[in-house]
Parts: C-alpha cells; structure tokens; sequence
C-alpha cells in the first residue's frame, strides 16, 4: 500500500491493486476474456466525515477530505476487491449544464441542488437561449473547475475525476424549460425542440471536453460505472425516459443521446424509472452498453421481472450493473428477496457488474462464492 502526502491530505492507495481492477473491469466491459468477472465489494466507510451537501458545496475541501478518507477506509479495510476509486460530484446536482445557460441552482442541505424557476417559460423562449456556454465562466462552471483542480492537486493525480451530472440533453432541457411545456412543444412545434436539444447537447458536448481540459485525460472519467480513465464510453442519467411515451423518446431523445455515445463511446444509461416493462424498448433504443436496476414496475422489482429484464439486455447485448435484489413490495421500505446461486447465475449470465456492502470481515467469504458461482461464464462472450 502507498501513502501519498499532498498538503493535510493522506491518500493511502494500492496501485497495482487498483491497475488489476482496470485491466479486469476494462476487458469485461468491452467483452474481452477475463480471468474472473468483477466483484466490488464495499466494505464500509462509519469513521469517515458525513457532511451535508451544502457543506461539501460551499467548502470544496470539505469535499476533497470525505472523498480521500473513503477511498482510504475501502483500501485499508477489504483490498480484494475490483474497486475503482474516483471523485463523484453527484453532489453539484442536475443542474450544472443548465446553470451554464442561466438556470438558478437552489441549494439545499441534505440533496444535491434543485433548479430554481426555469430560464425558458416555453419552446418560443428558444431565442432568449445562448447558443454557446463558457464552462470555465458561466454558471456553476467554475465551481467545478476550481474542485477538479483542487482534488487532482491533492492526490498528484493518482484519483480520477468523473464527469459532471449532464444528465441527458432532454433531462438538462427540463431544467431551462419547464418539462410540461417541452411535451406540448414536441407535438406543437417538432423543429424547435430539436434545435433546442441540439444546443443543449452541444453544451453538455462543451463541458465534458472542458473537464477532459482541465483534469487531463488520464485522470477523467466519463462513465464512474466503470471508472477507468480514457475507457469504456461515456454515461448518460436520462432520468425521463419514462416520462414521455416511448415514440416521443425515440423521435426527439435518443438521437442526441445516440449522439454523444458516438462521440465519447457507447458506455453507461441510467434511469430511475419506472422503466421496465414499458419503457426498455425505448432503452435499448438508445443503444447503450450497459444499464442498471433501478425502479422498475412502480416502485416494485418481483423476480420475475428481474427475470425477464436479464432476457431482454441479455439478448441486446446489454451489460447489468449493482445488484440484482427483487421485492413485490415497495423498493426504499421492503425487506430484499434471498438471491439464490441458481438466480444469481442467470443473471450474471450475459454481463454483470456485481456489488454488495458488508463488513470486511465478511468480504473474503463473499468474494469467493461470487467467483465459484461465475466461473463458468468467465469467457462467456
């Protein structure tokens, strides 16, 4: 294990421990043969600072120090795991590209920001839009600027940033135009909501290349799903794909969707749903790489859904990500269904990047029937 000293920072890391989970996690994500498939296992993080949003938002090295003391409680805690430690910034919220073209971040303590009134009261508001964005100037740009500095200072650059919540060009759209208004508009007036998601698409275009800017190539990642630098695609969080009928999504978003994944990569979607089963096609629509289980029919996850849900990816060549836990009840309150191998190995069966949490001393145990259970689909592909 290194420890490297930065300042009152101490990052304590294993280098090849980290190089093998890249080599590993990279090869399965590009359907490469492995030795074994992923496994990440959390192990805990109790001693390390809990701030609130607001705190790690108005005070960026508040944000550095929780970030370090995590990546070191993992490392120090259970090491074997294929863990990919990066800086997160799903605490700047949803709003950071919107803010860029004039979108008021309403911060608050215990979420990420919500965006306050909207800039575009409807779709003939296009005009009042800027057509360009400056992310090292305009809006919430250079609060990100200055915290992806400070961290890759503090770490020499042993961690990677992760991109900024973009969302997708239709879930940044939300937050300039009210999402009502937008559905009016895409029966209304087609050709303006096209050009209206192309200019957003472009500033979402403009802020990933100005983080690729500013943190270097080596120490940015666009998909923290599989958080390797330079690899492995770029993620989009299209939070509202269940909010239009599929037709709609298909006709006005996944062309721009479609459009940065042939930019940056094809790499991660996420919705939060609920998306399954009325909304995959529209998914798979989009053509991502892999996706991961959310909410899926209300906020229920039955197993036979679960089920049918591995068929379908698994049939589109889409990998899964998390953990593939069922209940017929409500997600946030039930109590999860017990995973048995024989359903594990199904849905493993196809693409899975699996992780749990527990307690380090249980991760030499689970670690190893994760890799008894998998190793007949280690060259699965």
């Amino acid at each position: 294990m290194e420890i490297i000293i930065s300042g009152r920072y101490e990052l304590k890391i294993d280098r090849d421990r980290i190089g093998e989970a890249r080599d590993r996690c990279t090869k399965y994500y590009n359907k490469e043969k492995v030795d074994r498939l992923p496994f990440m296992y959390n192990s805990g993080q109790a001693k390390c600072p809990n701030y609130t949003t607001g705190e790690v938002i108005r005070e960026p090295d508040k944000m550095i120090e929780q970030t370090i003391a995590r990546i070191n409680a993992q490392t120090e805690s259970y090491p074997d795991t294929d863990y990919l430690p990066h800086l997160g910034l799903a605490h700047l919220g949803e709003g950071v590209v919107a803010s860029m073209f004039g979108a008021a971040q309403y911060v608050v303590e215990d979420n990420p920001p919500f965006t306050e009134g909207r800039v575009m009261q409807d779709i003939y508001d296009l005009k009042k839009l800027p057509r360009k964005i400056n992310p090292a100037e305009d809006g919430w740009g250079p609060k990100l600027k200055e915290l992806c500095e400070k961290f890759l200072d503090a770490v020499q650059g042993e961690i990677p940033v992760m991109v900024s919540d973009h969302q997708s060009p239709y879930g940044s759209a939300t937050k300039i135009c009210d999402n009502e208004e937008l559905m009016l508009a895409m029966y209304d007036e087609p050709e303006m909501v096209h050009e209206f998601f192309d200019i957003v698409t472009t500033g979402i275009e403009d802020t990933i290349d100005a983080m690729e800017k500013w943190c270097g190539s080596q120490c940015f990642v666009k998909n923290p799903c599989v958080a390797v630098p330079g690899k492995n695609g770029v993620i989009i969080w299209d939070d509202y794909i269940s909010v239009i009928t599929p037709a709609l999504h298909t006709q006005f978003c996944a062309p721009y969707n479609l459009r940065l994944y042939e930019k940056y990569g094809r790499g991660h979607l996420h919705t939060c749903g609920p998306y399954f089963p009325g909304y995959i096609d529209a998914c798979i629509n989009c053509k991502p790489r892999s996706m991961d289980f959310a909410i899926m029919r209300g906020f229920a996850r039955a197993k036979e859904d679960m089920i049918e849900f591995r068929r379908i990816t698994k049939e589109a060549g889409i990998i899964l990500m998390g953990g593939p836990d069922y209940t017929s009840n409500h997600i946030f309150d039930a109590k999860w269904g017990e995973k048995d191998d024989g359903y594990l190995h199904y849905m493993a069966d196809g693409g899975l990047f699996y992780s749990e949490w527990g307690a380090p001393e249980n991760g030499d145990a689970r670690t190893k029937k994760w890799r008894e259970l998998t190793r007949d689909l280690v060259n699965v592909w």
